[in-house]
C-alpha cells in the first residue's frame, strides 16, 4: 500500500501529465505499489505496448518510413539542455526552440511508431507517424516545466492518447 504522502504525489503527477482517467490509472498504479516517475514511465510504456528491445538502426527507419528527414543529422540532446530548452520555449514560444525540441525527440517518436506498428500491422505507418507527431507537438504546447514532470513521460502519454483516439475513431467509423 502507498503511504499518504506518496499517494498525493502520485495523484498530482498524473494530474500534471494531463491524464484523462486519473482515478483508474491511479488505482492501478497504487494497487501494484508503483508510484515513482520511473514506474509511471514503465506503466505507460506497457500500456502503449512497444517493445524497445527490438530497435531498428537509422537506415531501417528511413526504409520503413520513407521519411524525408536525414535522421543522421538529428542530434539527441542532453536532459539538462532539453530542460533548459523547455523552459525557454515555455517563456518565449520561440518557433526555433520548438523545432529543436521536436527534432530531438523525432527518433523516439519513430521508434514508438515502429514498435506499435509491429503489434498493429493494419495501421498505416505513415498515418501513425503523423498522429504521433501531433501528439508530440500537443505535449510540447501543454507542457509546464514548473510541474516537474519528466518530459519523456509527458510526450509518451500524449502520443499514446493521440494514437488511441485516432485509430479508435477510424475503427468506429467516425473518421
Amino acid at each position: 500500500m502507498i503511504k499518504i504522502d506518496k499517494t498525493d504525489k502520485l495523484y498530482k503527477y498524473l494530474e500534471n501529465l494531463g491524464v484523462n482517467d486519473i482515478d483508474s490509472i491511479y488505482n492501478e498504479l497504487a494497487t501494484n505499489g508503483r508510484y515513482k516517475p520511473k514506474d509511471i514511465h514503465i506503466y505507460f510504456m506497457s500500456k502503449f505496448q512497444p517493445s524497445m528491445t527490438n530497435e531498428c538502426d537509422e537506415s531501417d527507419l528511413e526504409k520503413i518510413l520513407d521519411y524525408h528527414v536525414d535522421l543522421k543529422k538529428i542530434k539527441k540532446i542532453s536532459e539538462s539542455k532539453l530542460n533548459l530548452l523547455l523552459k525557454q520555449f515555455e517563456d518565449t514560444r520561440d518557433s526555433n526552440i520548438r523545432e529543436e525540441i521536436i527534432n530531438s525527440k523525432l527518433k523516439d517518436v519513430l521508434y514508438l511508431c515502429i514498435n506499435y506498428h509491429t503489434l498493429h500491422k493494419d495501421v498505416d505507418i505513415q498515418d501513425l507517424v503523423q498522429v504521433a507527431n501531433i501528439g508530440l507537438i500537443e505535449a510540447l504546447n501543454h507542457y509546464k516545466t514548473k510541474a516537474k514532470i519528466n518530459f519523456n513521460d509527458y510526450i509518451l502519454y500524449w502520443i499514446r492518447e493521440k494514437i488511441i483516439e485516432e485509430f479508435e475513431e477510424k475503427e468506429n467509423g467516425k473518421h
